[in-house]
């Protein structure tokens, strides 16, 4: 995969693909961290086993290069793309500046747990902030804490189940709260066309990691049933590539639309019923996306293909 030169430092650390990572390149990404000054205002905590409590150079070295930027350096990634409406990211960038306003001016410090407040944590409730999903609690008393783990591999498997699973009916809807909040105020629902899944191996060839490709989530070891369940959906053309996306949600939309057509009758719009108004509002959610995945389906038709340069 390419990446847009805007994001290739945060996946690639700006080593081509193909070409061999040295000890002399990670070096070199280090030093460019450090002359763009990207770590402006962080202070760090004293780390056990650090050579130093505070020196930028020995934190990028042990953390932040892998997991910070230049992730493919260290780390197989597992993606999940998610349109959103512009409503629900300022929702996202809100919480995400307010967690950063209270460490930049000190409110609170960032003390980092794998158990009660991970990056994952993080992420989810971002999201949760746009009412994607619900929230998991953070420093929670530690029995209680048990319940709100954020695993990375494990969130990354909940989101592709549900921007892949079935397009729920306006009753479902109306029972689950997240997917009632976002339905009403932002005329979203979380399977929609054109999220999709991808992954990307670590860098390879490397001197300096394992480039072996692993996904580890929390599952009992007899089951295996969250990465069973991770392998079938990035397996699956629906989910990794947009044209069979596309045509995946039109013949999806085309069916609720026609069912809706065969049960109607002269009486609909005048009996009693509590659903009435979200009724209305989802059969025209579902028209409007059958119309919007049609006209990106013929753009996509339209589109000359790159062809690739004749090989030497």
């Amino acid at each position: 995969m390419g990446c847009d030169p805007g994001t290739r430092p945060f996946f690639e650390g700006d080593v081509a693909l193909g070409e061999r990572l040295t000890r002399a390149q990670f070096d070199a990404v280090q030093q460019q961290a450090i002359a763009k000054n990207i770590y402006r205002g962080v202070t760090f905590h004293p780390s056990p086993g650090a050579a130093s409590d505070t020196d930028l150079r020995d934190f990028l070295k042990r953390a932040g290069i892998g997991t910070d930027f230049a992730l493919r350096f260290a780390r197989s990634l597992f993606c999940a793309r998610l349109p959103v409406t512009a409503g629900m990211l300022e929702q996202v960038i809100a919480f995400l500046n307010d967690k950063n306003g209270e460490y930049f001016e000190g409110e609170a410090d960032y003390n980092w747990s794998a158990w009660a407040d991970n990056c994952s944590h993080t992420l989810r409730n971002a999201l949760a902030a746009a009412n994607i999903w619900s929230p998991l609690s953070v420093r929670a008393i530690e029995l209680r804490q048990i319940f709100n783990l954020a695993v990375p591999a494990n969130e990354f498997v909940n989101l592709a189940e549900l921007i892949t699973g079935p397009i729920p009916s306006y009753r479902e809807i109306m029972e689950d709260r997240p997917r009632r909040d976002a339905f009403h105020e932002f005329h979203w629902l979380p399977t929609e066309p054109g999220a999709l899944l991808q992954t990307l191996p670590v860098h390879s060839p490397n001197d300096l990691y394992d480039t072996r490709f692993r996904l580890f989530t929390l599952q009992s070891p007899f089951l295996m049933g969250k990465t069973r369940r991770a392998v079938a959906l990035l397996s699956d053309p629906r989910f990794a590539d947009l044209a069979a996306n596309l045509q995946y949600f039109e013949q999806r939309y085309d069916a609720i639309l026609a069912n809706y057509d065969e049960r109607r009758d002269t009486m609909a719009s005048v009996r009693g019923t509590p659903f009435r108004r979200v009724e209305r509002l989802y059969y025209e959610y579902i028209g409007g996306e059958r119309d919007e995945v049609r006209a990106m389906l013929g753009r996509i038709a339209t589109t000359p293909v790159a062809s690739l340069p004749a090989a030497e």
